[in-house]
């Protein structure tokens, strides 16, 4: 069986899951309570298992296919293995349809035994086919095997199934039971009561993992609720539990790992995180992480979830094939109707029963993906730290023309009601009416730049070299949210700059109000001349 692991080659891989509730084609609790072990102990453990079940006709098979493999779209309809077509479903003695054995007649079954009328062996295949099929062993090695999915279009795949079913076949049947023979599986071609090809098949179990439509099968088969007439009261283990084939067929322990990041940790247990943010009342954003698998040795896993955390990447069951592989969980977190933090994890378990050492298979650790997502309130600009105050006026005061520029420094701030929880504030733009040439200010759209509960300092400034008189400029700066989905546009801030340049020796108003007080005066005090400035001395 070595043969086939020894050039694997790199794949990637999608994850298969369905959106559909898995619980309702569960087996009931405990069911699987003594499948313990590996190898053979595994094997006979699942026979004592499932070998005691109700023995159905051969005949009761024109019946009960009609139910089992039912077309999901069409209730009065079935579909046909090998080929995946769509034919009515009503019993015409043959002509449309015929009872396939997929593991042969010919090949170790009995004529009246339960194994000649097993549901989980027969399926409704279309006559023609069924004849080219013959007898012929499953694989692709040679001409003289069988590919369950020649003939079907690449929507529909049929390999993965049929290596369950002859999983099954080999596992009920074992030559333990009254009228029954050994039926056993080989690489090698199969004669007597063997069929093969096995590394094919173990193959195809993974590169083909079980969906919904096997799993309600699987039921139908079992269920004395849902298929009252027909049931058989047993089930396909390798339905339920895909990990039992490596576990049982596998011809080495598992060498997989499973992990999350650029490093594969030498117990196979990696972390990771991931930061979403969104405004209240925006779309929930959603994240990819890379999950990667290590080892020549296909495996199963599942995905589970805890807390907030929505993906669609959650499941059971699902595989990896032979080889270095990587796929893509999709992670978001709830709603963003209301301010708060929501956080979850992702639990990735390779669910392999059987190791090769440290962390691979049954000893890969588990992998945890620790997401949180923010829910932010808006960002609410101001001129001051503490309360909303969306206008601000700066006087820079009087200065002879021809002073240096004079300066006064001013900061926005975004206000923050929920600590931690408020959008950055993002600076878009600015437009400036009035004396804009005299009074201006360092501003400069930016993005991003206030951090809620902070501020970002800014500067105004007056150049009095522009000539003699009273300036004053208004300039509108346009604020909004951060760029995350929900962002909106906030209220826009109004600045107001004033100065007033004066030429050297002549009093402006103010100054000529000064004098006539200081002459006023005279008599109580002393008057000094400054370049700049007049000051009275009492």
């Amino acid at each position: 069986m070595m043969r086939k692991w020894a050039g694997l080659v790199v794949v990637v891989v999608s994850l298969v899951v369905s959106g559909v509730v898995r619980a309702q084609f569960d087996p009931p609790a405990g069911y699987y309570s003594t499948a313990t072990g590996t190898g053979t102990t595994l094997r006979n453990n699942l026979h004592n298992i499932i070998d005691n079940h109700v023995e159905r006709t051969y005949g009761n098979a024109r019946d009960a296919l009609q139910l089992t493999d039912e077309d999901p779209n069409d209730s009065s309809r079935i579909i046909l293995v090998y080929n995946g077509v769509s034919v009515p479903g009503v019993w015409d003695f043959g002509a449309t349809w015929n009872r396939e054995h997929q593991w042969p007649r010919s090949r170790g079954i009995s004529s009246s035994g339960p194994d000649n009328s097993d549901l989980f062996n027969l399926r409704p295949s279309n006559p023609v086919v069924n004849s080219n099929r013959g007898s012929e062993p499953f694989g692709t090695i040679n001409s003289s095997y069988w590919d369950p999915d020649a003939l079907s279009p690449a929507s529909v795949h049929d390999r993965g199934d049929v290596a369950r079913a002859m999983f099954y076949m080999a596992t009920r049947y074992d030559g333990s039971d009254t009228n029954t023979t050994n039926l056993t599986l080989t690489d090698n071609f199969p004669s007597g009561s063997q069929m093969g090809d096995l590394s094919e098949m173990v193959e195809w179990h993974f590169s083909d993992p079980v969906n919904e439509i096997e799993r309600r099968r699987n039921h139908l088969v079992f269920s004395s609720v849902d298929n009252p007439l027909f049931f058989q009261g047993n089930r396909n283990p390798f339905i339920d539990h895909p990990e039992f084939v490596w576990a049982i067929w596998g011809p080495t322990g598992n060498d997989s790992t499973i992990y999350v990041g650029g490093v594969i940790p030498g117990d196979g247990a990696s972390t990771g995180d991931v930061s979403l943010r969104v405004i209240m009342g925006g779309v929930s954003p959603m994240q990819n992480v890379t999950l990667n698998k290590a080892g020549m040795i296909p495996t199963t896993f599942d995905v589970s979830v805890t807390g907030d955390v929505v993906s669609g990447a959650a499941g059971q069951d699902q595989t990896f094939v032979g080889g270095a592989q990587s796929t893509s969980i999709d992670i978001a977190l709830g709603s963003a109707a209301i301010v708060g933090q929501q956080s979850g994890t992702i639990v990735v378990d390779n669910t392999d029963l059987t190791s090769a050492g440290a962390g691979g298979g049954s000893a890969d650790g588990d992998d945890v993906i620790t997401a949180t997502l923010d829910v932010l309130d808006h960002a609410e600009a101001s001129f001051n730290a503490v309360v909303n105050q969306d206008t601000l006026v700066i006087d820079l005061g009087v200065f002879f023309v021809g002073s240096s520029v004079q300066t006064q420094g001013f900061t926005i701030h975004d206000l923050e009601v929920v600590a931690g929880l408020t959008a950055n504030l993002d600076l878009d733009g600015i437009s400036g009416v009035g004396d804009t040439a005299a009074l201006f200010t360092n501003f400069a759209p930016v993005s991003d730049v206030v951090a809620g509960g902070g501020g970002q300092s800014f500067v105004a400034s007056f150049d009095p070299s522009v000539g003699v008189g009273s300036f004053s400029a208004t300039y509108t700066i346009q604020v909004s949210d951060e760029n995350l989905s929900g962002a909106i546009g906030g209220t826009s801030l109004e600045l107001t700059l004033m100065g007033q340049a004066t030429a050297a020796g002549i009093p402006t108003v103010s100054e000529w109000g000064t004098v006539v007080m200081v002459l006023c005066l005279l008599t109580a005090g002393s008057i000094v001349f400054r370049r700049n400035s007049i000051s009275l001395t009492a």
